[in-house]
């Protein structure tokens, strides 16, 4: 499970909202197979986002609507590969001058630019252009949120999905948060007890979880609120703090407390399933996490670069995962933007009318298309160019 030194340190990538891998100079080498497990979590949550419409009036229907809503999980793909990336960029930096300064500077140019372009698009254009009657009117009326990355903190007071199209940004405001957060641990905490302060963490995140679903009946801050969700992104921090220590040779013992924490995950989804109280199913969701933090580990292996890892290096996965963070950002919205147009549905109802499996099929497929073109779009108008200025700002 181990990989080089070199090119562990040498990863570029972020998180939900990154830039694809790339060499930092001639000699650097980078992890292409990374670039398609974000292309992998966005075609899951892509294809969930569009399919919630498939009908489940036949098995086949019903089978594959449980299927694509599956994909909802790609979310927490989005989050253990954060933490790894993130955390391996703060290892990285650690021993640099003005590292806080270089390192929220690149992930400003990162994540700003696109997100407040788009804010302005869904709820200041689009309103001013359509009155009040238009698909954006819930997060318009409560803007101050989105503008200062509190979309899930309002959804966890309030109880419900509130801000309609762009509930979807709850998951941005996590990222934000742990962004803030994480860096200081990483600078302050020696390297030899980074391991278990991020054990105690993903512990505590979610044991709260479970405490707090146990307690209360508001199942949207369960869902979104940050400290509830920053297991996702510490066991991905986790993996990459092993593979360093380990490969550095510093801590002989990462291999008993990685046992550990496979017991107490077991452990505690195994409990939330015996006491047969679906309030205490969140601790089993964490099986997911676990999952795609095996996923990665795999994916790395120098054996599996070879098989599993030509899956990944392919270029449907890669080019997806470049464009990751504006097909998210952009895809419930054009949902309603796409429904306001004239007879927006007719065209895939000719394939055997509204409760088609096929027609809704088409509509996937067609919505998809829209959303990588605007995100190519995006890439090429406005990211891309923003990032340039990260050379400004070096972090290793």
């Amino acid at each position: 499970m181990t990989v080089s030194t070199s090119n562990q340190r040498r990863i570029e990538r972020e998180g939900m909202s990154s830039s694809p891998t790339k060499p930092t100079n001639a000699t650097s080498k980078h992890i292409p197979e990374l670039d398609g497990v974000r292309g992998l979590a966005i075609l899951l949550v892509t294809l969930y986002r569009f399919s919630r419409d498939i009908p489940i009036d036949t098995r086949l229907g019903g089978l594959l609507h449980d299927a694509l809503t599956l994909g909802s999980r790609g979310v927490e793909l989005f989050f253990v590969l954060s933490g790894f990336l993130i955390t391996g960029v703060l290892l990285d930096a650690k021993s640099t001058t003005n590292r806080y300064r270089n390192f929220l500077a690149r992930r400003s140019l990162r994540i700003f630019p696109l997100y407040f372009v788009a804010l302005t698009i869904f709820v200041v254009i689009i309103p001013i252009l359509t009155g009040r009657d238009n698909p954006f009117e819930q997060a318009t009326d409560k803007q101050f949120y989105l503008w200062t990355y509190l979309t899930n903190v309002h959804m966890s007071l309030a109880g419900q999905w509130n801000f309609g199209r762009l509930d979807h940004f709850w998951s941005l405001a996590v990222e934000e948060h742990f962004y803030l957060i994480w860096p200081t641990i990483i600078f302050t905490v020696p390297n030899r007890w980074l391991l278990r302060v991020a054990t105690i963490g993903f512990v505590v995140c979610l044991s709260s979880r479970i405490a707090f679903a146990a307690m209360s009946q508001n199942d949207v801050a369960t869902d979104v609120f940050s400290f509830f969700r920053f297991d996702a992104m510490l066991i991905g921090a986790m993996l990459i703090i092993h593979q360093r220590t380990r490969s550095d040779g510093n801590d002989r013992t990462v291999g008993i407390n990685r046992l550990r924490i496979g017991l107490v995950v077991t452990a505690l989804a195994t409990l939330a399933i015996a006491l047969f109280n679906r309030r205490f199913l969140t601790a089993a969701e964490t099986a997911f996490p676990v999952t795609f933090a095996l996923l990665i580990a795999v994916v790395l292996r120098p054996e599996s670069r070879m098989n599993l890892g030509r899956l990944f290096r392919s270029s449907l996965l890669r080019s997806l995962g470049k464009y990751s963070y504006a097909m998210y950002v952009f895809q419930s919205p054009l949902i309603p933007l796409v429904a306001m147009l004239p007879s927006s549905m007719s065209v895939f109802e000719r394939f055997g009318g509204d409760d088609s499996i096929i027609a809704h099929l088409c509509y996937i497929a067609f919505m998809f298309l829209l959303t990588y073109g605007i995100a190519l779009l995006s890439w090429h108008i406005l990211e891309k160019h923003c990032l340039r200025l990260k050379r400004h700002f070096k972090v290793a």
